[in-house]
C-alpha cells in the first residue's frame, strides 16, 4: 500500500511541476533565458577565457535581442 502511495504522490508532484512549467509567459521564458546567459558569461569570466568570455556574450546579445523583439511585439498587440 506504501508503495501505491509513493507513485501517486510523485506522480501529484510531477504533475504540479510540469503544469507551472507550461505555464510561464513566452516572455517569462525569454526573460529566464536572458538570466542563464548572463549567469554563463559570469562564469566564463571567472574561468578567465577570453574565446569562451566572447562566445557567451555573443549568445546573451542574442536571447537579449531575442527578449526584446518579443516584449515589442506583445506591447503591439
Amino acid at each position: 500500500m506504501k508503495t501505491k502511495q509513493w507513485i501517486c504522490g510523485l506522480s501529484l508532484a510531477l504533475l504540479a511541476a510540469s503544469t507551472q512549467v507550461a505555464c510561464q509567459s513566452k516572455t517569462e521564458q525569454k526573460a529566464d533565458k536572458v538570466g542563464d546567459e548572463y549567469k554563463d558569461v559570469i562564469e566564463a569570466q571567472k574561468e578567465g577565457d577570453s574565446s569562451d568570455v566572447q562566445e557567451e556574450q555573443t549568445e546573451l546579445d542574442s536571447a537579449r535581442q531575442d527578449y526584446r523583439e518579443l516584449k515589442q511585439d506583445s506591447t503591439k498587440k
